[in-house]
């Protein structure tokens, strides 16, 4: 992706979407925001486990709550996000995984930012980081908080 087409997604909508997968399967997909500590003075967001429309579609919602001047409290389940009456969790992410997970936004910014991973829950609403859970999808990400 380059930096032009970054630049203009960003004047355009207020930010930009990048979907990272592993095509042999041994690393979880993940999805981040380039563009919102830039456009909203917000932290840029990532999520791991979705497909990438998937997790298209859930940061536009949260850039829409975002842009609506929703702040997002750390470590505290964030309710009216997802569909179904399902909560969030944002936990920031830990600096020495920024050059392994975000090198593109790294590169757009080329100045230290901020960054939140979005976790979500199973269908009884239990997120990755309680005991009970019942998916798997955000282990990877568990290791990055």
């Amino acid at each position: 992706m380059s930096k032009d087409t970054i630049t203009k997604h960003i004047k355009q909508y207020g930010w930009h979407r990048l979907s990272v997968f592993d095509p042999n399967g041994e690393k979880e997909n993940f999805s981040y925001t380039i563009g919102l500590e830039e456009s909203y003075s917000h932290p840029e967001v990532i999520v791991f486990g979705l497909p990438h429309e998937v997790a298209h579609s859930i940061l536009w919602q949260v850039v829409n709550e975002i842009k609506s001047g929703r702040v997002f409290e750390l470590n505290k389940r964030q309710a009216d996000i997802l569909d179904d009456d399902l909560d969030v969790l944002f936990k920031p992410l830990i600096n020495s995984a920024y050059d392994e997970y975000l090198g593109t936004a790294i590169d757009y910014y080329e100045k230290p930012f901020r960054t939140y991973v979005m976790f979500w829950p199973d269908n009884d609403n239990v997120l990755p980081t309680e005991p009970g859970c019942k998916i798997a999808f955000q282990n990877e990400a568990l290791n990055l908080v």
